[in-house]
C-alpha cells in the first residue's frame, strides 16, 4: 500500500533539512610539477609584474630532515606512529634503531608516556633529540633513563637530548610558531645545535623548517639575488635563529634581526658571537610600525637598508606595516610567503607607496611537503613605471632612512641579465 505525506509535513521537513551550499574545492599540489602549474597559472592570471626566476631548491636528504615520532588514538588505544618528512622518504638507520628500541616491552611505561619525539636534523647528519612525555609515575621516570642510558651508548649520531613539557599542554611543532610556554631540562649535550657546516647554530627548540637542505642555501640565494654594495645594511624580521642575517653579515657594514621568542633570542645571541665582524644585533620584540618608527627616529641607523621579511604560515603584516615601510625608504624589500593571496595583495599595497616588484624567486625549500613559497623583491620606482600618481606617498611621520634619488638610468649589462 502506497502512503502518502500530507504537504504540510514536506513543508516542515523542508524548513528542518538545511539547504547544501557549495563550497570550493581545494586542491593540494602533491608534485613539483603541479606546484610549478599552480604557479604559472597564478601569474598569469593575476597579471603579476616583475621577472620570474628560475626555481630554487635542493634534493632533501633523510639525513638531514626532521623526523617525529608520536602518539595516535587508533580504535580506542594510543599507538606511537613514525611520521617522515615526505612522502616516500628513506627513514635513517638511527631512527629505524631508536623507533624499535622504544616498542619492547621493557620500555612500556615509557612507551605510554610518550606524546612527540622530534629528531633535529643539524644538516650534518647528526640529530638532536626532543622528548615530550608524561612522566608521572617512578617506572616512566625509571624507563626514561633506561632509554637515555641507550641512546648515549649506542646512538654517536644523537648529539643531545632534551626533556620537555608544554603548559598548555600542545604536542609540541618546531616547524610551526608555537605561544606555550615550554619547561625544558637537558639529559646531556648541548643546548645549540649546529646548522651544517654554516659555523652558525640554533637552540634545539627553536624554529626551522622540517628539511634543511635548500634552507641552509637560502642567504647565497638571496645575496645573488639583490648584489649588496658597499654601504648597505640589513634588517630581518620574524627572524628565528637570525640565521639568514649572520650568514649575510659579512657583506653588510650594519645587521639587525628582530623575533619575538626566547629561543630565537638565545640562536641569536650565539650567531652574533659566531658572525665574522661585530656589526649584528638582535631586538627581542613584535614587528610593529611603532618599532620601524621609534628605530629610525635615530640618526645612527640611517642609510641604505635591505628589510627581509619571512612572514610565518597563517600569519600576516600589522595595520599600516607597508606604509611605514616604505615611508623609510629601503633600498630593497624582500618578502618571502607562502600564501599567494596575501602575496597578491602586498604587491598592490607596495604599487601605491612607489615600489615595484623587480623579482619573483619561487621556493621549493622543502620538497616532498607539497608547498612552496615565493620570495619578492620589491624596489623603488626610479623609472616611474607607476606613473605620477602612484609616486605620490602617503605622508608619514617616520623619518626616512635616506633621500632616494629617481634618476632614470640606462640599465647596465648586468642589471639587463638579472
Amino acid at each position: 500500500m502506497k502512503s502518502f505525506s500530507r504537504k504540510a509535513d514536506v513543508k516542515s521537513r523542508v524548513k528542518k533539512e538545511p539547504s547544501k551550499v557549495e563550497r570550493p574545492i581545494v586542491r593540494k599540489a602533491t608534485n613539483f610539477e603541479e606546484i610549478q602549474k599552480q604557479l604559472s597559472a597564478w601569474i598569469t592570471d593575476m597579471r603579476i609584474p616583475g621577472k620570474v626566476q628560475a626555481w630554487f631548491t635542493a634534493d632533501a636528504n633523510p639525513e638531514n630532515s626532521d623526523w617525529k615520532i608520536h602518539s595516535k588514538l587508533i580504535n580506542g588505544h594510543e599507538s606511537l606512529l613514525l611520521d617522515a618528512p615526505a612522502k616516500g622518504m628513506n627513514t635513517p638507520e638511527v631512527v629505524s634503531r631508536i623507533f624499535e628500541q622504544i616498542r619492547k616491552e621493557h620500555l612500556h611505561n615509557f612507551r605510554k608516556a610518550i606524546r612527540t619525539i622530534w629528531f633535529r636534523a643539524c644538516g650534518n647528519g647528526t640529530f638532536a633529540l626532543v622528548v615530550q612525555a608524561n612522566l608521572r609515575g617512578k617506572n616512566s621516570a625509571h624507563e626514561c633513563k633506561i632509554f637515555v642510558d641507550f641512546l648515549e651508548r649506542s646512538c654517536p649520531e644523537i648529539i643531545s637530548c632534551h626533556q620537555i613539557q608544554c603548559q598548555p599542554f600542545v604536542p609540541f611543532d618546531p616547524t610551526v610558531h608555537q605561544s606555550t610556554r615550554i619547561e625544558s631540562r637537558c639529559n646531556f649535550g648541548k643546548d645549540f645545535m649546529p646548522l651544517g657546516d654554516s659555523g652558525f647554530c640554533m637552540h634545539v627548540l627553536d624554529w626551522a623548517p622540517r628539511i634543511k637542505d635548500a634552507w641552509l642555501k637560502l642567504p647565497e640565494k638571496i645575496a645573488s639575488a639583490i648584489h649588496p654594495s658597499k654601504g648597505d645594511k640589513f634588517f630581518e624580521f620574524y627572524s628565528g635563529s637570525s640565521f639568514v642575517a649572520a650568514s649575510l653579515s659579512p657583506l653588510f657594514d650594519q645587521v639587525e634581526s628582530l623575533d619575538c621568542r626566547e629561543t630565537s633570542m638565545e640562536s641569536s645571541r650565539q650567531n652574533i658571537r659566531f658572525a665574522p665582524q661585530e656589526n649584528m644585533r638582535f631586538h627581542r620584540g613584535f614587528f610593529e610600525p611603532s618599532f620601524l618608527s621609534k628605530f629610525f627616529s635615530k640618526s645612527d641607523n640611517e642609510g641604505r637598508w635591505t628589510f627581509y621579511f619571512n612572514i610565518p604560515q597563517g600569519e600576516v603584516l600589522p595595520a599600516g606595516s607597508v606604509e611605514t615601510v616604505a615611508g623609510v625608504r629601503p633600498e630593497r624589500i624582500l618578502i618571502q610567503i607562502g600564501d599567494l593571496e596575501l602575496a597578491q595583495k602586498l604587491i598592490k599595497q607596495f604599487r601605491n607607496q612607489g615600489y615595484v616588484l623587480r623579482k619573483t624567486i619561487p621556493l621549493y625549500l622543502e620538497p616532498g611537503r607539497g608547498n612552496f613559497e615565493i620570495l619578492s623583491i620589491f624596489v623603488p620606482d626610479r623609472a616611474g613605471l607607476l606613473g605620477a600618481k602612484r609616486q605620490k606617498n602617503t605622508q608619514n611621520p617616520v623619518k626616512p632612512a635616506h633621500k632616494t634619488l629617481f634618476v632614470q638610468k640606462s640599465p647596465t649589462f648586468r642589471q639587463r641579465k638579472d
